[in-house]
């Protein structure tokens, strides 16, 4: 049976079919473009050999300053994220937090903790999903609103990706939390028009609550 990797070398095994597909949406944008390789060469101040091995994923230290220089010379935009590795299990206050929100459930309900995204190499996962034959609603819980705008983009993000139908954003009911709401202002909030008490009655009965929701639990 084969050994398995260690996170730092599933992490180095990543990398390398990260490079591959960077360098190939290089080179995809590059021809598209309409431009050579030594056009973009002359364009980074680089040799049309340096070019090359970068489309072809072939320089394992390649810079990030490099990279966006690269994609910019070409027509593409740069954007870097980190995400928790997928053996990241969510922490006491969240399980917490998420009980609590099942209980205000019908039992129609199924429930599920670290639901992964479809896609195998992505390592996201969103915190619940709960779901009745005409809807599946994906449940993001966070104890500590630390920067509302980014959180929702990145909860929107999984809701897209794992396809589900609503989001719910399930957020702690503290003093800290409740004026980060008021001060965040109506532009975070309008994607959530669906008011707490009416999404909770209709989590209640069973129901499809019909749209997102912030709920303080």
């Amino acid at each position: 049976m084969p050994s398995r990797r260690n996170p730092v070398q599933e992490a180095a095994f990543r990398a390398d079919i990260l490079l591959r597909d960077l360098g190939r949406d290089l080179r995809v944008a590059r021809l598209a473009a309409g431009r050579s390789q030594a056009e973009v060469a002359a364009r980074l101040d680089a040799s049309q050999g340096w070019v090359s091995l970068v489309e072809r994923g072939r320089i394992p230290a390649l810079a990030v300053s490099d990279l966006a220089r690269h994609a910019a010379a070409v027509g593409l935009t740069t954007w870097i994220r980190l995400f928790p590795d997928g053996r990241v299990v969510l922490d006491v206050p969240q399980l917490a937090l998420l009980e609590r929100f099942r209980l205000r459930l019908h039992p129609a309900w199924t429930w599920e903790l670290e639901v992964p995204m479809p896609e195998a190499r992505d390592l996201r996962a969103a915190d619940g999903r709960i779901s009745i034959p005409s809807c599946s609603i994906m449940v993001e819980a966070i104890t500590r609103l630390a920067d509302l705008q980014a959180q929702v983009r990145a909860a929107r993000r999984k809701h897209r990706d794992l396809g589900a139908d609503r989001l719910i954003l399930l957020v702690a009911d503290t003093r800290a939390n409740r004026r980060a709401l008021r001060e965040a202002g109506a532009p975070p909030l309008a994607a959530f028009p669906m008011s707490p008490r009416a999404a909770l009655r209709a989590l209640a009965d069973g129901r499809d609550p019909g749209a997102d929701a912030i709920i303080l639990l």
